[in-house]
Order: structure tokens, then C-alpha cells, then sequence
């Protein structure tokens, strides 16, 4: 779309050029040079997508155009083919600018979709990392209970030093 823009403004400023040719001038040399830099300006703005920037570059042109003809510096027949024209890159503009926008907002969109799929598999990772503490910590305490089964048990069998001890009672005597 950039080409197309800097090819309409290509053409502008080549009929500019060509505008001192004709035996009398329809555009006076002063206007020309002063419209082919405006020219040039705008396809500049729009080759580093500064639409805006373009935009308002290109009303300057018809301003200038408009005043050239008011001045009598421009024939009636080449105002209407410039300004034909400078609407052609008007129009040229706008799409160029539309498209732009539409792949901006195409980035974003793929920007925020990546970053959601991000941030979906870090809340599924932190879920399985959350599911396998949970799960261990089941198993250490499952663990610690039969570690602590294990111990009453021997503790009612007589402890590790063999049979149970028998309880004498109050007032017998030892053996």
C-alpha cells in the first residue's frame, strides 16, 4: 500500500515537474517547486506510517493549490488534475492507514491471545505443582500415622526389649 501511495505521489510530482513545459505555464515554477516538496513530504509521512501526519501534509498541498489558483499561478485545467490527484492519494492514504490499523489490531489481538495461553499454562502448572505438594503431604502423613501405629503397638507388645511388663500393683512385693 506504501508503493501505491509513493507511485500516485510519484506521478503528482511528475506533473508538477512537467508543469513549466507547455509553451505558456499552467503552474507558475515557484508554485511547482513548492508543491512537489509538499509532495514529497507527504509520501515521506506515509512511508513511515505517520498517517496523520500525511494527511494533514496533503491538505497543506490543496491549500497551496487553491491559493496558486487565486493567485492565477495555476491554470484551471492543470488545478483540476492536480487536485484529481491529490484525491487519488487522499484515497490512497485512508486505505493505507485503514490496513495499517487492521494489522495493529490483528498484532494486538495475537499479543493478548499469547498472553492468555501464558497465563493459562502457568495456572495450570501452579495447579499440578499445588496437586503434587498436596499429594506428598498425604503421604508424609500417612507415613507419620503408621509410623506412629507402628509405635503404640510395640509400646502394648513390651517395647523392643521383649515381652510386656506385668504391672506388680500397689502393695506386692518385688519378687
Amino acid at each position: 500500500m506504501r508503493r501505491l501511495v509513493g507511485w500516485t505521489a510519484a506521478l503528482l510530482a511528475t506533473a508538477l515537474v512537467c508543469a513549466g513545459c507547455a509553451a505558456r505555464p499552467e503552474l507558475a515554477e515557484d508554485r511547482a517547486e513548492a508543491l512537489q516538496g509538499s509532495v514529497l513530504a507527504v509520501t515521506q509521512a506515509a512511508g513511515e506510517a505517520r498517517w496523520d501526519d500525511a494527511e494533514a501534509l496533503l491538505q497543506d498541498i490543496r491549500s497551496a493549490l487553491a491559493e496558486g489558483a487565486d493567485a492565477q499561478e495555476v491554470s484551471t485545467t492543470r488545478y483540476r488534475e492536480i487536485d484529481a490527484a491529490l484525491d487519488r492519494v487522499a484515497a490512497e492514504l485512508a486505505a493505507a492507514k485503514a490496513a495499517a490499523q487492521q494489522a495493529e489490531l490483528a498484532a494486538q489481538a495475537a499479543a493478548a491471545e499469547q498472553a492468555a495461553a501464558e497465563q493459562a499454562a502457568a495456572a495450570e502448572q501452579a495447579a499440578a505443582e499445588q496437586a503434587a505438594a498436596a499429594e506428598q503431604a498425604a503421604a508424609e502423613r500417612a507415613a507419620a500415622e503408621a509410623a506412629a501405629a507402628q509405635a503404640q503397638e510395640r509400646d502394648e507388645d513390651g517395647g523392643p526389649g521383649g515381652p510386656p511388663k506385668k504391672d506388680k500393683g500397689p502393695g506386692k512385693p518385688g519378687k
